[in-house]
């Protein structure tokens, strides 16, 4: 065979090797070859941005909101510790000066971590609260200025990048008020407090649920001047626990400790307001009753009683509490005289005092 006729052989051939990779290859991937492995699923917490530090009597008060989502927005599904570092350095005067975060990450040493109980004690619903000693103070030296971040673990043990940059100077604490007095009332729980004169920038009124450890976030942030609140927002049935500190700066904030805590059982024990205006309309064979309601906003409904002649006690003439202001009594006789008075009934049960009298005669 001549080289040409060769050459146009090899020519022809060409085509057909290409196609059969092409077929070779499709068939490869209909098959479900797997590529490389890909690296296992990472549950990195989000980094915390919303550490806050206060000084409460001696204490350091760390807080922050417990992880719900990994850095890459995916459900976390819980953390397995904390890891708390600190940096200190000299404090100028009364000021804190601003730390950088290379600056921080270089030389900060961890604190403490919490995990197992720890954790589960620090943890009060989506908060996580850290309280730490004031550190010791040198004889003739003030305090160093402190600054904190927190880094949190995943169930993997995948750190968070480092939090926020929160500081803190500690101070002398101002005392806390000698007597707190807490009162149940028919439109919430009264606090009420005795007056600190270093208390310059007023006071915190906490309220924990009895079950619960800490206080959290105060529910009430009073000024130099108040001496009470009232907790409109408590609900009938709960148990809670009041304190109230004193605060000599609110940011940050240097408050003074808790030295006393007030507990009480909020149950309803109040009567609603007893209707007015009571008018009875005689009417052939029937006395008809109306009434102004009673501005309780629990009122269940109303109980009528009657007297009939000028002598004898009242008797109650409706079996079960009236959901309106009105009634009509039938049970009359004609030119007889009756007399009348109704009270309220609150959802607990709590009855008023008689509304004022009302008199009809039978034509």
């Amino acid at each position: 065979m001549s080289s040409e006729t060769a050459s146009r052989s090899a020519a022809r051939r060409l085509p057909l090797a290409g196609g059969l990779a092409l077929v070779l290859a499709a068939a490869l991937t209909a098959c479900g070859k797997q590529g490389p492995p890909q690296p296992p699923f990472r549950s990195v917490p989000a980094t915390t941005k919303d550490l806050t530090a206060r000084q409460q009597g001696s204490q350091i008060l760390l807080g922050f909101g417990y992880p719900q989502t990994t850095a890459s927005g995916t459900a976390l599904g819980g953390i397995t510790s904390v890891e708390l570092w600190e940096a200190t350095r000299p404090a100028a005067g009364d000021r804190i000066e601003p730390v950088d975060a290379r600056l921080f990450t270089s030389v900060a040493k961890l604190r403490l971590k919490l995990e197992g109980p720890d954790l589960a004690s620090a943890t009060a619903g989506d908060r996580l609260t850290i309280a730490l000693p004031l550190p010791a103070a040198q004889a003739g030296a003030p305090l160093p200025a402190s600054y904190f971040a927190v880094r949190t673990l995943g169930k993997e043990g995948d750190s968070s990048e480092y939090s926020n940059i929160v500081s803190l100077l500690p101070k002398a604490p101002p005392p806390a008020p000698e007597r707190v007095v807490v009162t149940a009332r028919a439109n919430g729980v009264l606090v009420e407090w005795s007056a600190v004169e270093s208390a310059t920038a007023g006071y915190n009124v906490y309220r924990r649920d009895a079950a619960s450890r800490t206080s959290g976030q105060p529910v009430y942030q009073a000024a130099a001047t108040e001496r009470s609140w009232l907790d409109a927002t408590a609900q009938f049935g709960q148990s809670y626990i009041y304190s109230v500190t004193s605060v000599a700066q609110r940011e940050p904030i240097l408050e003074s400790p808790v030295t006393s805590e007030r507990e009480v059982r909020y149950q309803d024990r109040f009567p609603p307001d007893s209707p007015k205006e009571l008018v009875a309309l005689a009417e052939p064979k029937q006395v008809r009753l109306v009434w102004r309601a009673s501005d309780a906003a629990d009122v269940a409904g109303y109980l009528v009683y009657r007297r009939s002649g000028d002598q004898g006690a009242f008797q109650k003439i409706t079996a079960q509490p009236l959901p309106t202001p009105e009634h009509i009594d039938a049970d009359v006789a004609p030119g007889r005289s009756y007399t009348y008075r109704v009270i309220a009934v609150d959802q607990a049960g709590n009855e008023s005092e008689p509304s004022t009298e009302a008199r009809a005669t039978i034509p």
